[in-house]
């Protein structure tokens, strides 16, 4: 039986053609500060895959194409081209992760943080993924990793940010600062919700928010979480599953019974 397994240089040509450095890619080696890193420039460099990465903490995933059917998943040194609208692979990295669905999902963290959020943060144990919309297309998002922002540029009466995440890539966002800040810290209280459940240890319960995370020590992150503690997060320990579970069996139940009962217009 032949060997499966492909040799040694053609295995790193795929990783090159599939999942490049950043570092090696002359689009990210471009951008400026104020400027925010070349998609297109990036699509000539990287081969689409049909497949993204989930076991390796995201930084970023940014919607790409004429539909915004593609996009480019950022990590610590790599890049992907994927497939997939931005919008679906959230939806693939929960249930990847928490084993759980969009909506049913949504609607417990709303339960949570007592607020009608369209704009819902996603997170598994070790980072969350905050949504901004695009300006001309309010339901398609770019899903960014607030435990990795590094710097926020922007210029007087423009409404439009650079977010510079910790590896330097930089980021468009039509949002100002103060927006970005509340999502962030948004996104922070619902990782924080995530991990709650499913760690068992005692916590000190004033242990900052930033400490307690483990995430990444910046400017803007410290800002977020100075007065963030543990004892701020919404809800309590173990209760985030048993909610989502009653919450999504109720959603079940109420569409099949609209489906088979309800008289049909």
């Amino acid at each position: 039986m032949k060997n499966a397994l492909l040799p040694q240089n053609d295995q790193r040509q795929l990783e090159k053609k599939f999942n490049p450095k950043l570092n090696e890619l002359p689009a990210f080696h471009l951008s400026q500060p104020y400027f925010p890193v070349d998609l297109d420039l990036l699509h000539k460099e990287i081969a689409t895959s049909n497949q993204a990465n989930f076991k390796e903490e995201i930084y970023a995933i940014l919607p790409y194409g004429k539909h915004y059917t593609q996009s480019f998943i950022i990590y610590k040194d790599t890049i992907r081209e994927v497939d997939n609208s931005a919008n679906l692979l959230a939806e693939k990295f929960l249930k990847q992760h928490l084993h759980m669905e969009m909506e049913s999902y949504k609607k417990t963290m709303k339960v949570f943080l007592n607020k009608n959020i369209h704009t819902m943060p996603i997170a598994n144990h070790d980072f969350s993924l905050v949504p901004f919309s695009l300006d001309f297309r309010p339901t398609t998002y770019s899903w960014i990793n607030p435990g990795k922002i590094k710097e926020l540029f922007f210029k007087a009466n423009n409404a439009r940010t650079i977010i510079q995440l910790t590896n330097c890539f930089n980021i468009e966002i039509d949002r100002q600062q103060r927006a970005i800040l509340n999502r962030m810290k948004r996104g922070f209280l619902i990782h924080g919700i995530v991990k709650r459940d499913i760690e068992n240890q005692p916590i000190n319960v004033t242990m900052n928010l930033l400490e307690y995370l483990g995430i990444s020590s910046t400017r803007i992150t410290r800002k977020v979480t100075r007065d963030v503690q543990y004892q701020h997060i919404p809800g309590f320990a173990n209760d985030f599953y048993q909610k989502y579970q009653e919450i999504h069996d109720a959603m079940v139940i109420e569409k099949y019974f609209n489906e088979n009962f309800l008289p049909k217009k």
